[in-house]
């Protein structure tokens, strides 16, 4: 293949790239070196100059806007032509940043593995929910993957099959129920302004969800699925409430995560060092509930600083909340019966973590697991 050595300026390439005129060749641009082996175009250059991207607003994150691209008249959907093609977002209602066209949709364009950059264990990235524009710290937890640092906070709507805990049933183990967080043991009322402030200063709470919600009805089993992987499909992976690419942890994922933290010797994830009391490890120190005196009796590191960061936001059943600022429950994805599935708890006075079933009418929180 020919190489050619061109020091012109990268808006000089953009304007022949978009014009048509074929490239066949390697090229380098800001040097007279030759192009690397295996490069179309090696920016190979000293000055501190950037390389500009089109600015454009995309109000359709699954079309191609007309109008803004050079021979699209109208906006598309599923043009796989221009697969691959990178630009910058300025619409902050669909999300600023960069995003490619993957033929389908746009995607948020991403370094590393899939979110963050860069991955190691203690460190920090962000996750964007696309259903809802919402952002979640996520941290890497080693063997045990990566995982949301934050209670999910989307809000299914009916569309979806969803319902307002207003609504719930105590026995209903097949319908979508979900809820929010709140020491009002009350039932839930708009009313009382709870979704303004939970909106406006609570969002680490995240929402809650019955068993059927969390996994959004995708796993029907009335065995027990406890502690089995997915090798051999004994356990599929559960997307369920999860944004794209990331599902809800197993039992397993869970024993994964815990024995993970417990184990962490360097403080990566609490102020803890050493082994045991892993509950502790994992607990924020923030107290949810500015009325009680109880004390998280926790460690764990902020979710900015790559800790677990539990907060504990109680449960709802039966139209009613219970244990706000004294226990927090998980669910997993994992069945126990017909009625239970598996779950982790933390409490305010234990510096462990315990598994058991629970009953899958309660709305519990959810972190979910990079896929």
């Amino acid at each position: 293949m020919r190489k050619i050595q061109l020091n012109v300026s990268v808006a000089a390439l953009i304007a022949v790239l978009t014009v048509g005129a074929p490239v066949s060749a390697q090229v380098t641009i800001g040097g007279m070196t030759d192009p690397k082996d295996g490069a179309l175009l090696d920016l190979n250059s000293t000055a501190k100059d950037g390389l500009l991207l089109s600015n454009v607003s995309l109000t359709d994150l699954e079309k191609i806007p007309g109008g803004v691209f050079v021979g699209i008249s109208g906006e598309q959907d599923n043009n796989t032509e221009l697969t691959g093609m990178i630009v910058y977002n300025t619409n902050i209602n669909t999300g600023r940043g960069l995003y490619v066209w993957n033929g389908v949709k746009w995607t948020t364009f991403t370094i590393g593995d899939g979110d963050f950059d860069p991955l190691a264990p203690g460190e920090v990235g962000v996750l964007k929910d696309l259903r809802d524009n919402e952002t979640y710290l996520t941290g890497d937890f080693g063997d045990a993957g990566i995982w949301m640092l934050e209670n999910l906070r989307y809000v299914p709507k009916a569309a979806e099959g969803y319902a307002h805990n207003g609504t719930s049933s105590s026995t209903a183990t097949t319908d979508k129920y979900y809820a929010f967080p709140s020491p009002n043991t009350n039932s839930y009322d708009d009313s009382d302004g709870l979704r303004t402030d939970w909106l406006t200063n609570r969002k680490r709470m995240g929402v809650l969800y019955n068993w059927a919600g969390a996994t959004d009805g995708e796993n029907t089993s009335n065995s027990n699925d406890g502690n089995k992987d997915y090798l051999n499909d004994k356990h599929p992976k559960i997307q369920g409430i999860c944004p794209e690419g990331w599902y809800l942890p197993s039992d397993w994922d869970w024993s994964d995560l815990t024995s993970v933290i417990d184990n962490d010797a360097t403080g990566l994830y609490s102020d803890l060092a050493g082994t045991g009391s892993i509950g502790k490890k994992m607990k924020s120190t923030t107290d949810v509930n500015t009325t009680d005196t109880n004390d998280t009796n926790g460690s764990s590191n902020t979710a900015e600083d790559g800790g677990f960061d539990v907060l504990l936001v109680g449960f709802v059943y039966s139209n009613s909340r219970g244990d706000f600022g004294t226990y927090t429950y998980f669910w997993s994805s994992s069945s126990a019966n017909g009625t239970y599935a598996w779950r982790r708890y933390l409490s305010y006075g234990d510096p462990g973590v315990s598994r058991n079933d629970g009953s899958r009418p309660r709305l519990f929180s959810v972190r979910c697991k990079k896929d």
